[in-house]
């Protein structure tokens, strides 16, 4: 069976020490005691001094090295989130060796998978803007509405990334049931690569 802590018995034993402590000190007089006070205060602050205050120093020295490496592995994880956005974004952009051929090549094909002949397809322009090239192409058509709705959704879904960045769609005068679209498809592609 284990000992009963009994919280009262110890407060009574202590203040009763602390009575006669102090009925001395009242007594005899803080003189007589002087010698035996200043190696008590003396003994606290060693204790304080040499054993409470140099792990105390250690464990804020630890905390901090802690917090250092918490703040470096929060560092690094936002590292890695930026990293992969960065690369997911440079997956759906063309290559800068394809660079010559691709955007033209590309609508040319999305036009082919649909049946559909432009009938004016102009060159690529490209401008170059803070290591970003910036090509466009004007493809000028006739066509049912529904077909164009097709390429166009063909267009805005290829991989790598096309973009049709403006559209003017008329009613044809010449076909019943036709429309005349002019459309600017663009795209981007990195002069370099961050990894």
């Amino acid at each position: 069976m284990a000992p009963k802590f009994d919280g009262k018995k110890i407060v009574e034993a202590v203040g009763e020490e602390v009575s006669i402590v102090a009925g001395t000190l009242k007594e005899k007089g803080a003189k007589r005691f002087g010698r035996a006070l200043g190696a008590a205060a003396g003994v606290v602050l060693g204790a304080y001094v040499l054993v409470y205050l140099p792990p105390q120093q250690k464990s804020e020295r630890l905390q901090a090295e802690i917090d250092k490496a918490k703040m470096l592995a929060n560092y690094g994880a936002q590292f890695k989130d930026l990293r992969d956005q960065v690369n997911l974004a440079y997956a759906g952009l063309p290559a800068l060796a394809d660079r010559e051929q691709w955007l033209s090549n590309s609508v040319r094909d999305s036009l082919l998978v649909g049946g559909l002949d432009p009938e004016n397809f102009t060159p690529v322009k490209e401008q170059e803007i803070n290591g970003l090239i910036y090509q466009i192409s004007t493809v000028s058509l006739t066509l049912k509405f529904s077909e164009f709705y097709d390429w166009l959704l063909r267009v805005e879904n290829a991989k790598p990334l096309m973009h049709v960045q403006a559209i003017a769609i008329t009613k044809s005068n010449t076909r019943f049931g036709y429309n005349s679209a002019t459309c600017d498809v663009s795209t981007v592609i990195p002069k370099k690569r961050f990894r």
